[in-house]
């Protein structure tokens, strides 16, 4: 009986080997030599990067905005809850994704894991609207970073589109220089300017637990604020009221973009995951509680952009609301805006490498004295230029947000349907985390709602409502034209530099992401 149960051990072990090495000789390979960049990040950091780039401005405007839609306190309290569990839902969803398929890049791995005929279109659309998408969130948060510092500096009256664009500019700028010359550098600026907005977010939940429990007298009527009195009843205002909380929660997969960089990927990036999420989720919701025990609801309601600055004016007074606040908010901006720019020039790096854009051999290359890509990010930097100073102010901007926005719940559709797919299509493979059945689930609901729902007619003076989203579409057809050229004609990606060391590549991880945990046969030896 002994003998047959090890033998039956070691036959399934066979069979998990087998499955894992087919895994991983479908996945691309790991750089090798001085274009290997070093795993220096730890699920601290790790949790520092996607922390860094989930808050921005939107904590400390959104709850404004959310309250004028759902009408009632209690019910503001529920949709930033309801928020923070499709957050952890897709959050889940990207973890399974990510221990699976341990490499960086984030989408553009999963796509091409996953969707694998026709030859790598879906990584090639998400390469080209990661471009704009990046670029083009890196140019926003510079212009909110220059706006809040203008106000610091000049006062709440004072407006210069220009000289927000300038500070945006500067900003853009400290990036590119920070990211190509240190990486080191770059996770101490991500690591102070989170523990900033960590700090100014306790501030805020501290305040409103010391006015809940009474120990900070207080005039408003915290029942009426907390209650469902004047709840909206129709549907429409709760789409648009969760969609500015999903907002103030993007950025929770961060982490998965340079996953090459990240020791021990299968086991940090479920943590720093976990950890980045649940400490913004409840800062989230203390924020929300701190907003409606302090201010009275028609003032909060009034805020709209700066109901922040209400609060602390009238917790801490005007000197605080007016100067230090302003600050603390254009850190924040500045903070997300680093994290935009760090890992998107990692996934420049990663599809060039793979053939999925042109100029691949220079835009994929580390330079070895540096350690960086250095071309990936002078790219990154050019684009983002072109975002700051080439858009006029107002609607033709919010038109770029809107536009280059709403494809991320294609992309996030897509990888929740991957994880349904690859549990039937590959139920052996290596699955460290095994994301819930209902969190996926929720998590494909919730991104074929936000597909649809943005075509809920509203009100636009400067284009048609519609006009974003469907020129978002169209470019992606345009984009598959380009990709029949450049994939099936040119076949960029068999001349590529992955394809060169794909051997090599392997070899690599499975010794340094899988060799920890077991010994995987590579092609040769099956």
């Amino acid at each position: 009986m002994v003998v047959a149960s090890t033998e039956e051990e070691q036959r399934h072990s066979m069979l998990h080997h087998d499955d894992l090495a087919q895994q991983i000789n479908n996945m691309e390979p790991l750089a090798v030599g001085d274009q290997r960049l070093e795993r220096k990040i730890g699920w601290i950091q790790g949790s520092m990067v996607n922390v860094s780039y989930i808050i921005g401005a939107g904590i400390f405007v959104g709850p404004a905005l959310t309250l004028q839609l759902v009408g009632s306190g209690g019910m503001n309290l529920i949709i930033w809850f309801i928020g923070a569990l499709v957050a952890f839902s897709g959050s889940y969803t990207f973890m399974e994704l990510g221990t699976m398929l341990p490499r960086s890049g984030g989408e553009v791995a999963y796509l091409e894991y996953c969707y694998r005929k026709p030859k790598y279109l879906l990584a090639y659309l998400f390469t080209y609207w990661s471009l704009m998408n990046r670029s083009s969130g890196v140019a926003s948060q510079g212009i909110v970073f220059g706006g809040y510092i203008n106000y610091a500096i000049f006062g709440p009256n004072f407006k210069s589109h220009w000289i927000e664009r300038g500070w945006a500019f500067l900003s853009a700028t400290i990036y590119t220089a920070i990211n190509i010359f240190s990486t080191k550098g770059t996770m101490k600026m991500l690591a102070v300017l989170t523990i900033v907005k960590l700090l100014v977010l306790g501030l805020i939940a501290i305040i409103g637990l010391l006015v809940l429990t009474k120990v900070i007298p207080s005039d408003v009527n915290v029942s009426l604020n907390l209650s469902f009195f004047s709840t909206s009843t129709t549907a429409g205002p709760y789409a648009s009221a969760l969609y500015y909380v999903m907002n103030s929660y993007s950025g929770w997969h961060n982490l998965n973009f340079i996953l090459d960089e990240v020791k021990d990927p299968i086991r940090n990036l479920p943590k720093a995951s976990a950890v980045a999420l649940l400490t913004t989720a409840v800062l989230y919701l203390l924020t929300n509680i701190a907003y409606l025990v302090v201010l009275p609801l028609e003032i909060m309601k009034s805020s709209e952009f700066i109901v922040a600055a209400a609060f602390f004016k009238r917790s801490l007074g005007e000197n605080f609301a007016s100067t230090v606040l302003p600050i603390c908010i254009s850190l924040s901006a500045f903070g997300c805006g680093a994290a935009i720019n760090f890992s998107g020039g990692r996934v420049v790096m990663e599809v060039a490498r793979q053939g999925l854009l042109p100029y691949g051999d220079i835009l994929g290359r580390v330079n070895a004295k540096i350690g960086s890509p250095v071309s990936a990010y002078l790219l990154q930097y050019a684009l983002s230029i072109l975002f700051i100073v080439g858009p006029p102010p107002g609607a033709v901007y919010q038109f770029i947000v809107a536009f280059t926005g709403y494809p991320v719940y294609v992309f996030y559709f897509l990888m929740a349907l991957a994880v349904f797919i690859l549990r039937k299509r590959e139920p052996h493979s290596s699955r460290p985390i095994a994301a819930p059945l209902v969190c996926v689930s929720i998590f494909l609901c919730f991104t074929a709602y936000a597909l649809v729902f943005v075509f809920i007619p509203v009100e636009n003076a400067y284009y048609p409502y519609w006009l974003p989203y469907i020129s978002a579409i169209f470019f992606m057809i345009v984009c598959t034209g380009v990709w029949y050229y450049q994939i099936i004609v040119k076949d960029t990606p068999s001349k590529s530099y992955n394809e060169s060391i794909r051997n090599q590549g392997h070899a690599a991880l499975e010794q340094e992401v899988y060799g920890q945990y077991t010994r995987v046969p590579r092609e040769e030896e099956l």
